[in-house]
């Protein structure tokens, strides 16, 4: 890596650590009470804000901590996530997150543009062309319109299919042939923690998927035991950028011995890290048909 290159990641990292830095003052906090509130050591929450991910235990819990830290706050803890990563991977597209509030800039008065140069010879021949292409739509339209009704009036009582012209009955009202319409469910995610070792996810379909997938960066580990309606189905140590997937009617139930390097997907639904960095935590997903 190169002088220039490491110190243009510093400046992006310092900058990440100044938005940080600055959204707690404004909110009149300071690192202890952050530390009791997240959990997360004062020497790390440091770290975080001078832009320095060269503290133990290394890149992969930085990012938890930051992406942790920066929703605590109230800002958008996955662009911070998403933003450090491309710091690490030297992403030329790198763009910083966006402020929580964003000035509406005023309105300036726009600069007239010139007006391209047209080009001659070819406007009148591409004119006379989209006017035989439109022409030919029409007589299309109305030659396919004049044949659907043409099959309508001949068998009363029936729908034709345009494509074939033939005939479709239809059931008569009230006669019990009526297909009903198939429900479109939309999935519904309700999340509770009633403590900092339990977190419980509801859905409202079954069956239902998780997937559990661990951070790409090198080092990570998790232990996990997982159960499905009641059976354990793994339990292992996951390694960098690995993922389960189980599936349940009724309840999936984990352990997960480092909760924060785990990203949860449910239904398709992102639900985010598993935790916070600490202690063993176990999460919860099940149906609910209340919801």
């Amino acid at each position: 890596m190169t002088e220039e290159v490491r110190n243009g990641r510093r400046e992006k990292l310092v900058e990440l650590g100044e938005m940080i830095r600055a959204r707690r003052e404004n909110l009149g906090l300071s690192i202890e009470e952050v530390q009791e509130q997240t959990k997360i050591r004062s020497k790390y929450l440091r770290a975080i804000e001078a832009g320095d991910d060269r503290i133990p235990p290394g890149q992969a819990y930085f990012r938890v901590f930051l992406k942790s830290y920066a929703e605590f706050l109230g800002l958008d803890g996955l662009e911070f996530s998403r933003a450090y990563r491309e710091i690490v991977e030297n992403n030329n597209r790198y763009r910083p997150p966006a402020p929580v509030v964003q000035d509406i800039p005023k309105a300036t008065q726009a600069r007239p543009r010139r007006r391209p140069r047209r080009r001659r010879g070819m406007g009148a021949v591409a004119k006379t062309l989209l006017a035989l292409v439109l022409l030919a739509g029409v007589i299309f339209g109305i030659t396919k319109l004049y044949g659907f009704y043409f099959a309508r009036t001949q068998e009363p009582g029936g729908n034709t299919d345009p494509e074939n012209g033939t005939v479709v009955e239809q059931p008569e009202p009230g006669s019990g042939e009526e297909v009903p319409e198939e429900p479109v469910t939309e999935v519904i995610v309700r999340r509770e923690d009633p403590s900092d070792e339990l977190t419980v996810f509801t859905i409202n379909q079954t069956p239902f998927t998780v997937i559990l997938k661990t951070f790409p960066e090198e080092g990570t580990r998790c232990w996990i035991q997982v159960q499905s309606d009641g059976e354990i189905v793994a339990e292992e140590t996951m390694g960098p950028d690995q993922a389960i997937e189980v599936a349940a009617e009724n309840e999936v139930r984990v352990r997960a011995g480092a909760p924060w390097v785990l990203a949860l997907t449910l239904n398709g639904q992102d639900l985010g890290v598993g935790g916070p960095y600490g202690p063993v935590k176990d999460l919860i997903f099940r149906y609910g048909e209340e919801l």
